[in-house]
This record gives structure tokens, C-alpha cells and sequence, in this order.
């Protein structure tokens, strides 16, 4: 195929990490209450038994004297670090405790004003002292429980209060500006955080959100106003270019560029109930305090080169089990990557996942031309062709294998499925569905044209015929070894035409037969391949067939929609006929219309290859940026959000509600093109109110939507194809 008509040329940004810290790494304790970091840039933790000091790969404990909860951690232009416990403020230099006094009530805040005067906040008195003296030069009540403190310069302070609204400071005589929830354009009176701008604007944090103020009469709210957090939220950070972040009982939110991100349970943060925010004086860390730990998200400046490379390396160490076969590794525990624990298991469908991974290193191989690429692809095409060699039976195909000793052997004596070969040191799985001639048909194929010499060549010549001449002699079916066909492999065209039972596979699988067919007849050469596909696009019309082989679901299910792109694929890759061509492509334009509002990377990467027609290059590039390094298979809580549009059209199905839109690469759940990007939540239905049948929220998990909670690392093949594949297409540079 010619190479795409555009290219969007992508630079260097900013790529987000995390690490979670807890009392494993030496926290005082998992409940974190307030975070700073001092003038070098060492990280403070206050938290519910204590004081911890980060030294760079672990926390220490700060000795306060005795055990103390943390309120308060503030930083002063000096290097020393104030810490509130209870009543009493501690002033730390570095490792050590220098100076301690108590006061009247709990403190929960302190700032120091352009004069270097200190304001200290107690729930009940707000403290000014002397710079110099420290003697005390204002202490006033404060009208309510008092929350936050916020002083610009030295004659601008605003105090936020539990249930009191918000207070400034005004007069000669100094007294309250009490502003109330009613009075003036204060969303609640409920102040959790207050914080100015470079502007001098007031932000006010309340538990229903944020609402910003200009100090006289003008008040913008997260209501009526977008990129404002519409939260309950806990506590704010700002940082010198702009960015703000807010932490929520809902987890992170990131304003930046006049939009909002969200960083949630359980990819980003420990826990979603998330009690404090700070970012560094750089701007590249941002440290959240939760209620099971801290987490420490992190920007780095990476390439998407540098990130496949990243990916390739995590794969190939974690995700790749013998012979070469690419599948999902179980941990042995939750979220902890070790080569030495857990293992890469088996699926329904190990030639399909491996079949793709292999078509992802075919595309890194024809761009790179790294030997140690094609060395891996190499390894694992040999790999899917042991698939077809262990049945013992020409041309049939196994789903999976299992060596003797390897995890979970021993299946053939309790699931007929599975057979054991004579020697017994390896079992295969049968019943083989079409999703696997799907995988092995694409792998081959651009394996074949991209990288095979003349002896493998000959070598996936040799098993294709063997495929699709079994696939020919049995009527269009896959028969197993017990002389029954499978459930799912069937291309028979009196079923498909004839059979409204199989009214939802017509097109797929007209469209897979069509591929196997043009791959077997571009790689052998053999005309009886030619003729076949003559009688089935012109007498069965199978042609006619994947003119709009889509049927629209609703966006509910979505295997087909991966076998179709790929058939697609394998289909264009064999086909020179222009008249053949715009047939398939009639299909493929009807079916992307209907899919680009996923937003996926790899299907748009698809439909540009083969049309050469606009495909969404900039989803394209967002998705590959923002697609997170950690493909873990976390828990996922989006519901709580007030900005999500919900479709409630499954219902009449019997179904779940699910988004209108998928979210963002980083917010939602790490899955394969199978499976649906609508989902708002997975695994974390202990977080969701049962009782509110009447929310999207309280239903159950969407059907098929699969969580591990953290016991499996995902391969990313939904980076890996579509960046490698751009890349050849010269779509990205």
C-alpha cells in the first residue's frame, strides 16, 4: 500500500507516571492528611500517626516527640518546614524538630505575607506575628470552624470555614467581611481550601466545588462555568505555569489549558478518597495524599519512539511466555511486576493475541530494520505455526497450547477440549472459531510481505494451503478431531445467506472467507484459490455481502468490529483489483463512520492505510500520547463525575447504561479493540451505591467487562499496531 497522503509530525511532550508510597515504604501511617515540600525539593507527609520525610527511595519518620496526627504541613521561604498536630505548631529544619509551641486549638493552616509576617489558623482564632519579634500583632475569633487560610502580600487574607462560609479581613479595625451561600456568589458555606491566583482572584474549594472570586463582587462557579472542578473537594495546589490541581473524595483532577483531566482509583491514586494536593516548584511532581497511601505522579518529556521502545521492552520481559506466544500475565500479587512471580497464562484465543503482537513487531521491523526485531517476530510466527503442526491434523488449527510444565496443566482430564499429545508434554486446545483463522491469517499475511525471506516464505505458504484446503474440504468449516465443526468457524454459504440464526455473522464472515482466500491465492499463486473466491463474491454474492458488512449495535458489542478491521487489513493487503477494492471499501467507510466515535487509534490507522481518506490523525496522535505506561488492569471509578453524558439506550435491551463517548486513554479501563470503550466503571462496584437504582452509577458492570483488580498486566497492542502501523503509512513522524 502507498503511503498516506498527510503526516502529522509529533514532538516531545509530557508523559505522566505514578508510584504509590505506604507504610511499606515508611509512611508513619496510610492515612495521609497533608503534604509539602520544603525549598529542595524533599517531599513531607503529615498523616494520622506522624511525620515522614521522603529521602529519595524511602520515607523516615520525623521525630516529633511522641505520636502526633498531622493537621498542618507548610513550607517557609527560609526552608523550614511548619507541621500542625493538633494544638501544637512544630517549626523542622530538615531532619529535625527545632522549636514547638502550642496554641488554643487544633491549628489548620499557616501562611507567611510578603513582610514575612506569620498568619497562624486554629479552628477558632486567626494569630498574625511579628517577622522580627514574633510578638502577636492581630488575633481575632473566627466566625466558625475555621478550615483554610489565604494571605496576598499582607493586606489581603481570606479564611474558609466549616459550615461558616467564607471571611475576609477588612478595616482599620480589623474585623470579618463574612461572605455567605445566598448572600454573594459562594457556591456553599462548606470551605474546604482557598488559594489566590497570580491575578489576585480568590479560588474557594467547597465540598460542591469550585467557584473563583475577584475579591470586590464578580463570582464564577463550577456551575456555570467549564474547566471549574465540580467536586467535593479537599484540597488545591497551583503551579507557576498555571496548572492547578485538585484533590477530591473523588479522586485528582487536573485543570490545565482550560480543560479538566481526571486521575482516579485506581490506576492513579490508592484510594479514590484523596485529602491533599501539592505540586513541586518545577512542576513535575504532584504528590497526592489518599486515605491508603500517597501517590506521586510524576512528568516526564518522552518521545513516542522512546514509549514503544518502553512498551517493547515491558512486553517482551512480562508478556512473553515460551515458543513466543504474547497473553496477559497474572501476578502473583496485586499491581507488582517480577519476572520471578506470576506467570503468562492461556486464553480462548492465543493465536489471535499473538498474532497481532506479531504483526506489531512485522511494522517495527519494516520501519526500524532492527535484526533483533525480526528475530522476535521470527520467534513468534514459529510459534502460531506449531498451533496447526500439534493438532495432528492437516490444516486444523489449535486455540492454545500448554507445555507440561507450565501453570494449570493437566486441563484435558476435566475439559474434553483440551487434548494431550502422545509424548504427554503438551496439551492444545480445540473448538477453534474464526476469531483464531482471524489472527493467524493477518499475522501470515504481513509477516509474508514484510519480512519473510524465501525460506519462510515457503514455510507460511506451505501452512496456509494446509489451512484453507481443510477450510475447502469441509464445506466451509473448521472440523476438529473428533470429526465435529466448530461452533464459530463457519463460512458455509447456504448458513450465512440462508440461516437467519447467523443474520449477525453474514458479513463478518463473508469478509474473513474473502481474505483467507486472496491471501492463499497472493502467497501460492495456486488459481483454484481464484476460482473459489469467483463463486463465492459473484454466486454467493459475498461481495455483495461486505459492501455494508456492519450491523450497528448500538456500540454494545465489539468483537466483530476488531475481526472486521483486521479482515479489512489482510483483505487490502492481497487485493490489486480497484472493482475488488471499492467493494471492500464500501464496507469499511460504512463501518468506520459508525466506529469513529470510539476515538480508536488502531481502527483509524486502518481506515487511512486502506482508503487514504481522512482518518482522524489527531485522535490518532492523542490517543498514543495519552495512553498510560501502566497497562495493569486496574479498577476504574468514573460514575462520580457530573460531566458525563450517559446513554440509556442499552436498557431497552436488558442492559446496562454506558457513556455516549469513551473517555480518555488515561481514565479509562486498559482493554483490547474486543472489547467496549464505553464503559464508565470496572471492578469497583464496592464503591457504588446500590441503593440509587434511579443512577447510571448503581447498575451493574456492563456484560463481558472484565477486571482483574490488579492481578494482570495487559500487552499494548493498542499502542504497539497503531503506532508501528502509522509510522510505516508515514501518517506520524
Amino acid at each position: 500500500m502507498k503511503k498516506y497522503k498527510n503526516c502529522y509530525t509529533v514532538g516531545p511532550f509530557e508523559q505522566f507516571t505514578r508510584k504509590v508510597y505506604t507504610t511499606n515504604e515508611g509512611l508513619s501511617s496510610n492515612q495521609a492528611t497533608a503534604l509539602t515540600f520544603d525549598k529542595k525539593g524533599v517531599l513531607y507527609v503529615g498523616t494520622k500517626s506522624g511525620l515522614s520525610r521522603f529521602d529519595g527511595e524511602t520515607f523516615k519518620d520525623v521525630d516529633l516527640g511522641g505520636e502526633n496526627e498531622i493537621n498542618m504541613l507548610y513550607c517557609a521561604d527560609n526552608g523550614s518546614v511548619f507541621a500542625g498536630a493538633g494544638n501544637t505548631l512544630f517549626e523542622i529544619n530538615s531532619k529535625k524538630k527545632i522549636t514547638s509551641e502550642a496554641f488554643n486549638a487544633k491549628i489548620v493552616d499557616m501562611k507567611i505575607d510578603g513582610d514575612g509576617a506569620q498568619w497562624i489558623l486554629t479552628e477558632s482564632i486567626l494569630y498574625k506575628r511579628n517577622a522580627d519579634t514574633k510578638a502577636v500583632e492581630i488575633e481575632i475569633g473566627v466566625p466558625g470552624d475555621g478550615t483554610k487560610l489565604a494571605v496576598l502580600n499582607n493586606n489581603k487574607v481570606y479564611v474558609g470555614t466549616n459550615g461558616g462560609g467564607l471571611h475576609a479581613l477588612a478595616g482599620k479595625r480589623w474585623h470579618w467581611s463574612e461572605l455567605m451561600e445566598d448572600m454573594t456568589g459562594l457556591i456553599s458555606n462548606t470551605v474546604t481550601c482557598v488559594e489566590f491566583d497570580a491575578a489576585g482572584n480568590v479560588w474557594v474549594g467547597t465540598d460542591k466545588g469550585v467557584c473563583v472570586y475577584d475579591d470586590k463582587s464578580y463570582w464564577l462557579d463550577c456551575f456555570g462555568t467549564y474547566g471549574l472542578p465540580d467536586a467535593n473537594i479537599t484540597g488545591m495546589a497551583f503551579a507557576d505555569n498555571g496548572e492547578k490541581f485538585f484533590s477530591t473524595t473523588t479522586g485528582l483532577i487536573h485543570q490545565h489549558n482550560g480543560k479538566l483531566s481526571y486521575y482516579g482509583y485506581k490506576r492513579w491514586l490508592p484510594s479514590p478518597v484523596a485529602t491533599d494536593v501539592v505540586v513541586s516548584a518545577d512542576g513535575t511532581k504532584i504528590c497526592v495524599a489518599t486515605t491508603d497511601g500517597i501517590s506521586v505522579i510524576e512528568k516526564k518529556i518522552m518521545t513516542l519512539e522512546e514509549k514503544a521502545a518502553y512498551f517493547r521492552e515491558l512486553a517482551e520481559k512480562y508478556t512473553v511466555r515460551k515458543d513466543g506466544y504474547s497473553l496477559s500475565r497474572t501476578l502473583a500479587k496485586c499491581g507488582v511486576l517480577d519476572e520471578n512471580e506470576g506467570y503468562v497464562g492461556n486464553s480462548d484465543n492465543d493465536g489471535l493475541w499473538t498474532g497481532l503482537y506479531l504483526v506489531g513487531l512485522c511494522y517495527e521491523y519494516a520501519v526500524t530494520k532492527d535484526e533483533k526485531i525480526l528475530e522476535m517476530a521470527r520467534r513468534s510466527l514459529k510459534a502460531m505455526i506449531k498451533l496447526t503442526t500439534i493438532t495432528g491434523k492437516e490444516g486444523f488449527t489449535a486455540r492454545a497450547l500448554r507445555y507440561s510444565d507450565e501453570p494449570h496443566f493437566g486441563a484435558y482430564k476435566t475439559n474434553h477440549e483440551w487434548r494431550l499429545i502422545p509424548d504427554g508434554t503438551i496439551e492444545w486446545l480445540g473448538e477453534t472459531s474464526s476469531d483464531e483463522m482471524t489472527g493467524h491469517f493477518f499475522a501470515y499475511s504481513t509477516y509474508y510481505n514484510l519480512c519473510a525471506n524465501e525460506e519462510e516464505k515457503a514455510e507460511i505458504r506451505e501452512v496456509v494451503r494446509k489451512i484453507i484446503d481443510h477450510i475447502i474440504e469441509n464445506d466451509f468449516r473448521l472440523v476438529d478431531i473428533d470429526g465435529k465443526p466448530t461452533t464459530w468457524a463457519n463460512w458455509n454459504p447456504d448458513d450465512l445467506n440462508n440461516d437467519h440464526k447467523w443474520i449477525y455473522e453474514k458479513g463478518t464472515n463473508s469478509l474473513e472467507i474473502l481474505a483467507f482466500l486472496k491471501t492463499a491465492e497472493h502467497m501460492t499463486g495456486d488459481k483454484k484459490y481464484a476460482k473459489v473466491f469467483d463463486d463465492f463474491a459473484n454466486k454467493y454474492h459475498y461481495g455483495m455481502n461486505i459492501m455494508q458488512y456492519k450491523i450497528p449495535d448500538g456500540h454494545l458489542l465489539h468483537i466483530d468490529d476488531q475481526l472486521d478491521f483486521i479482515n479489512i487489513m489482510t483483505f487490502m493487503s492481497n487485493v490489486d483489483d480497484p472493482n475488488l477494492r471499492s467493494l471492500a471499501a464500501m464496507g469499511l467507510t460504512h463501518h468506520w463512520n459508525d466506529e469513529r466515535v470510539e476515538r480508536n487509534a488502531w481502527f483509524n490507522v486502518i481506515y487511512g492505510a486502506v482508503t487514504n481518506e481522512n482518518c482522524d490523525l489527531d485522535v490518532i496522535v492523542d490517543e498514543l500520547v495519552d495512553f498510560p505506561l501502566d497497562t495493569i488492569s486496574w479498577e476504574v471509578y468514573n460514575s462520580h463525575r457530573t460531566d458525563l453524558q450517559w446513554d440509556h439506550s442499552p436498557e431497552e435491551l436488558g442492559m446496562c447504561p454506558q457513556l455516549y463517548s469513551p473517555l480518555e486513554a488515561h481514565e479509562r479501563r486498559i482493554c483490547n479493540s474486543d472489547c467496549n470503550r464505553f464503559v464508565c466503571d470496572c471492578g469497583c462496584e464496592d464503591l457504588l451505591d446500590a441503593h440509587e437504582d434511579d443512577k447510571p452509577s448503581a447498575r451493574p458492570m456492563f456484560p463481558g467487562v472484565s477486571c482483574s483488580k490488579g492481578m494482570d498486566l495487559e500487552v499494548p497492542n493498542n499502542f504497539f499496531l497503531p503506532y508501528w502501523m502509522a509510522r510505516y503509512y508515514g501518517m506520524i513522524k
